[in-house]
């Protein structure tokens, strides 16, 4: 009997397996990510955006190895995927955002201070 059969469903199953470990492992670090960005912790950006790009390869590279005709299950999970990372641009987008207009106020604030008055639009007797 040829084992040949049964190294190939091997090998198919091992390389299924090992995306769906990829794409779970990223829903959850995006999920996380997400969870502090919502909870209004501070969050280690460097620290996840590492994490991220790692996870990304290993995403690329599985992906690759199981370019097979996927199955529900594994299409149901990329959706889940693709919806968390939906959902984590929106709340990134509006931190940076938030990040921007507050460097918006505390840029006004400095130049506020820093002025003599010499050019303001406001006449000498309302200062």
């Amino acid at each position: 009997m040829d084992g040949a059969p049964f190294r190939s469903d091997h090998a198919h199953e091992a390389r299924r397996a090992a995306f769906i470990g990829c794409v779970d492992r990223l829903t959850r670090l995006i999920e996380r990510e997400s969870e502090a960005l919502r909870s209004r912790a501070t969050v280690d950006f460097e620290d996840f955006n590492a994490r991220k790009t790692h996870a990304l390869l290993e995403f690329s590279r599985a992906s690759r190895a199981y370019a097979t005709p996927r199955s529900a299950t594994i299409e149901s999970k990329i959706e889940s995927l693709r919806v968390t990372l939906l959902e984590n641009g929106k709340l990134l987008e509006r931190r940076l955002r938030a990040m921007r207009e507050i460097a918006g106020i505390m840029i006004c604030t400095i130049e506020m201070a820093e002025s003599d008055g010499t050019y303001s639009t406001r006449s000498s007797r309302d200062r």
